[in-house]
């Protein structure tokens, strides 16, 4: 008899992404919790999850975490960029080719000139996410950059009660170019593997006859992930993808892209599910 084989798939379930309340906002590892990109709700995603990875506990069979993972420098951080006062961008900034062409913005280092105006042309060109400049985020070794504990606590008892570990992705080192999914960067480099399609996600569907997918934000790295998943698989597998909508939000002002992901994932066949409708199997 085949044993259903079931998989958890967390992007980026990190402190930076997480609306803690202040009452939890306590020391971790002797830093304080300070979000730098706080996802509205997130706080109860987490929570939602934490119950459902506990309830699920006997029946996951595996858990895949990906983990955003930046250098202070990066593209997508304020001090890559300048302009001709040496002046860094806000937050949220959005940067066009035009606007490096026109002299606006350009690097901070003028070697990577030439890459930036084939970066941003290529987003455009392609229709990814226009260039934002977020607030500096998931910082290798900050407490941003680590696990949200709700998150982290159920996932160590299911590693308990189930004799395994996690699987963890890392992505966004590369600090020229964004790195919003989990299978590849918006501008694969061809000098940097870590940035080029990686079949571990698309496997991982193949291999299992359903996939639970969660994480943050919706509005980006969740869905660019699920659409560089299904970019690579059959009809068939797509329908084994449930995306658990309560345990995961979209950026502020992001809430409109999210809501047309979720209505572009339904039509491929993706399943759409609140986890107290998940029943154990």
């Amino acid at each position: 008899m085949h044993q259903t084989i079931t998989s958890l798939l967390i992007i980026d379930p990190q402190y930076d992404f997480y609306d803690v309340p202040l009452h939890e906002q306590r020391n971790v590892a002797t830093q304080t919790i300070s979000p730098a990109l706080p996802v509205p709700h997130s706080w109860e995603d987490a929570q939602r999850l934490a119950r459902f990875i506990h309830n699920q506990q006997t029946s996951i069979n595996n858990i895949v975490v990906t983990l955003d993972s930046h250098h202070e420098y990066d593209i997508a951080h304020a001090i890559y960029w300048q302009n001709k006062l040496g002046q860094h961008p806000a937050p949220f900034t959005l940067i066009s080719y035009q606007d490096i062409v026109d002299g606006l913005w350009q690097p901070t280092d003028l070697e990577q000139l030439n890459h930036v105006l084939k970066y941003t042309q290529s987003l455009e060109q392609t229709g990814k996410y226009s260039l934002i400049i977020w607030p500096t985020h998931c910082v290798i070794d900050s407490v941003g950059h680590t696990v949200v504990e709700p998150i982290q606590t159920a996932i160590e008892n299911w590693e308990k009660q189930k004799n395994i570990s996690r699987h963890t992705i890392s992505k966004g080192e590369n600090p020229h170019t964004e790195h919003y999914g989990g299978c590849e960067a918006e501008y694969p480099l061809h000098d940097d593997i870590k940035t080029q399609f990686d079949p571990q996600l698309a496997t991982l569907v193949v291999q299992s006859d359903r996939v639970f997918i969660s994480g943050q934000a919706l509005s980006h790295c969740v869905a660019s992930t699920v659409e560089q998943m299904i970019d690579k698989l059959p009809r068939d597998d797509i329908r084994k993808l449930t995306i658990l909508i309560d345990t995961t939000s979209a950026v502020a002002g992001f809430e409109k892209q999210a809501q047309a992901f979720v209505e572009r994932m339904l039509a491929l066949g993706v399943n759409i599910a609140n986890t107290t409708d998940v029943i154990r199997r």
